[in-house]
């Protein structure tokens, strides 16, 4: 992959290629100013641009798309969802991580309305509509298959789910043709039980 570190994390939405492909980032950060919610706790360094923001964006970028052909998943990803991580998933980051730092200043978790309910102070259910559009946008990308497919995790079940959410709550269900067949030899390691969790 070749990418320019220069146009990461600014206003140059195209910062290289990878395989003949467009590497696209939309993650322009926030400047540090004395103005933010952090400010006087942050960790980081002051002043250019959030280092925070720069930090959280770079680390899940370069989780999934990376130089390094051992880590990431860039390889798995056609043209359109290699954009779609960098145009869509990490700009959906980057509103989370804007939105925590907001969070950060808040001191009461619940606030009153005009009516006199008590309610959820609003940046709390934005983050989490925010999460919502996040793991809507892995699952569409396919990205939990993908990286499991590349890495290992649960494997691939003959006509069933490869998804572990699916295989926990309803079991594999070729399970128990899989013990009826008698053409195999027993084997005397063991194997994993794949029926279905218990609901609690």
């Amino acid at each position: 992959m070749a990418v320019d570190p220069a146009k990461i994390n600014s206003l140059h939405p195209t910062i290289g290629a990878y395989q003949g492909k467009q590497v696209l980032r939309w993650d322009p950060a926030s400047k540090c100013t004395d103005q933010c919610a952090l400010y006087n706790d942050c960790p980081y360094a002051k002043g250019g641009k959030c280092t925070l923001e720069l930090t959280y964006m770079n680390v899940i970028f370069n989780n999934l798309i990376t130089m390094d052909p051992n880590r990431g998943i860039a390889d798995r990803l056609t043209d359109i969802e290699l954009q779609r991580v960098g145009i869509h998933l990490i700009p959906l980051y980057h509103q989370l991580i804007r939105l925590k730092k907001e969070a950060f200043a808040v001191k009461q978790i619940t606030v009153t309305n005009k009516q006199g309910s008590l309610m959820i102070h609003p940046v709390f259910k934005e983050i989490r509509e925010v999460i919502k559009c996040v793991s809507r946008e892995i699952k569409e990308l396919g990205i939990n298959e993908k990286w499991k497919r590349k890495f290992g995790g649960i494997a691939n079940i003959e006509g069933g789910s490869s998804s572990i959410e699916e295989l926990m709550e309803q079991g594999d269900p070729n399970f128990y043709d899989k013990l009826s067949k008698v053409d195999e030899a027993p084997k005397a390691k063991k194997t994993l039980h794949h029926g279905a969790l218990p609901k609690i």
